[in-house]
């Protein structure tokens, strides 16, 4: 016998709803006779039924009642067992198995994509510090917030991180968003394509803004962020083939999670040409102790070279 498990609290009109179809044109108290007749351990009457049907309570009915309603339903009502148990907020076991693998693989993915998140902005943030540059993290509103609380701006600029950066030319602002998703190696290219226009659509206010609210991007520069490398050049890949061009700085950066570091960045075409500086081609700076550092290295590279050509 199929075992049910309670998940969420009965559905009470669907439940009325189910129980006056499974009765067809018979009167509760008939009903409740054909129930008791056809299940004798079931104890039942119709202000059972009708309190069932009229109680508005998160008092789920019993498991042994609901597969009693459904063994004497109208055969041409449509009630199931499967229809109750699903209105009284039931489910089969093998179901819940099912549900809780796929909230463990959503949980799974969510976590991971929360750990992409924070390392972007970690090596982000390295990678401006190390050049000299100090920052400061902004507080980023939500879209809805962001919408409520500047009326001024009719499209909201979601980011997900972000910035000052004192001293940055030109901009002195700097927001990000991640695009967290590493496919497989064997990937489809169909998947990039849709992976890569659920991107655009999720950034769509951003572009907007962008358009038709250039003045409100002064000193500010945005950029999207790829862990997937594949993925990074299906995206500028995408904004070459629609010709996209913007008004602000806008780039899109690739970063190599394993060595910690932002591989490349590329700037979208602005529709008056102009280039900004490449951020993460200025050089680090570096300490004495790195410098010394570096000079131990390569003494001892140059002994080991030695000792080969000795050899």
């Amino acid at each position: 016998m199929t075992k049910y498990v309670q998940y969420k609290a009965p559905d009470q009109e669907a439940l009325r709803d189910q129980i006056n179809k499974a009765r067809g044109e018979q009167t509760m108290a008939k009903f409740a006779e054909t129930i008791k007749y056809n299940s004798p351990n079931i104890k039942v009457s119709a202000s059972t039924l009708s309190r069932v049907c009229n109680w508005n309570s998160s008092t789920p009915v019993s498991i042994d009642l609901i597969r009693a309603i459904a063994a004497v339903a109208d055969k041409d009502s449509g009630v199931t067992l499967e229809s109750l148990a699903q209105a009284n907020g039931m489910r089969t076991e093998e179901e819940e198995v099912e549900v809780s693998k796929r909230f463990d693989v959503m949980n799974k993915r969510r976590q991971r994509i929360a750990e992409v998140e924070k390392e972007c902005r970690d090596i982000i943030q390295d990678e401006i510090m190390n050049r000299g540059y100090v920052v400061r993290k902004l507080r980023i509103l939500r879209p809805l917030n962001e919408y409520s609380l500047l009326p001024d701006r009719a499209f909201p600029r979601k980011a997900d991180f972000g910035y000052s950066v004192s001293g940055m030319a030109p901009c002195n602002t700097w927001k990000f968003a991640v695009c967290p998703m590493e496919l497989p190696e064997n990937t489809a290219d169909g998947s990039y394509r849709a992976y890569v226009k659920q991107c655009l659509s999720i950034y769509a206010s951003v572009f907007a803004s962008d358009s038709f609210e250039p003045e409100m991007w002064e000193g500010e520069k945005y950029s999207f962020i790829f862990v997937d490398e594949k993925l990074y050049h299906f995206f500028l890949d995408t904004l070459e083939k629609y010709d996209i061009k913007v008004n602000g700085v806008m780039t899109a950066i690739l970063i190599e999670m394993e060595k910690h570091r932002v591989v490349d960045e590329i700037q979208l075409k602005r529709y008056d040409g102009e280039q900004a500086p490449k951020f993460f081609n200025m050089p680090l700076i570096q300490s004495e102790e790195d410098n010394e550092h570096m000079e131990d290295e390569y003494e001892e590279m140059h002994f080991d070279l030695g000792e080969e050509d000795d050899e």
